[in-house]
């Protein structure tokens, strides 16, 4: 879970075959941005998806009060959140954690979001039928071609008056053009 400037939470549920990965892996492989400042015994998030410091001046923003950083949160059995006491690099996951970042001064907590709720799988929405009219050619002014009947979707009332009206005049359209098309072909048959 990523929070960032004003509470935007962003989700990703990260699955992994490994018996277990660093924080820093779950962190990349949940396809964050990182901006990463190594060395003096581990890594330091410096930056997620373009928000935070540059590595050469990774709490560039805590010169000041009040001071701004990702700090690393984990989320205990209990459902409680538990600041990190280790850097990413060295904190192991398994399957079931949850981790936090959160931009801010390490005192706000990440939302109550549980492993469940992170990894619900999303909700499908039914795609709208869509029917292409394509009119058969006439082969005698008397023939009127066959057009298939369209798919009706549940819509608006004022959405489903729009299209039916589009629809009618669409075919009405067709036809005329196809009528227009067979006399025109009639007539230079006969000169």
């Amino acid at each position: 879970m990523i929070v960032g400037e004003g509470g935007a939470v962003t989700t990703v549920c990260v699955t992994f075959t490994e018996p277990e990965l660093t924080g820093l892996s779950l962190l990349e492989r949940a396809g964050a941005a990182l901006t990463v400042r190594s060395g003096g015994g581990g890594t330091a998030i410096c930056g997620i998806d373009g928000l935070g410091c540059p590595p050469t001046d990774c709490f560039c923003r805590c010169k000041t009060a009040p001071c701004q950083y990702w700090s690393y949160f984990h989320r205990e059995a209990d459902g409680a959140w538990s600041y990190s006491a280790r850097g990413a690099d060295s904190w192991s996951i398994v399957a079931g954690a949850v981790d936090a970042w959160v931009w801010g001064d390490g005192t706000v907590s990440p939302p109550d979001l549980s492993v469940a709720e992170i990894c619900a799988p999303a909700a499908t929405t039914t795609p709208t039928p869509s029917v292409t009219l394509s009119p058969a050619l006439a082969t005698s002014p008397l023939e009127t071609p066959s057009l298939p009947e369209p798919a009706v979707t549940p819509a608006p009332l004022a959405a489903k008056s729009t299209a039916t009206a589009f629809t009618g005049y669409g075919l009405f359209g067709l036809l005329l053009l196809a009528l227009l098309a067979i006399i025109f072909v009639q007539r230079a048959r006969r000169r």
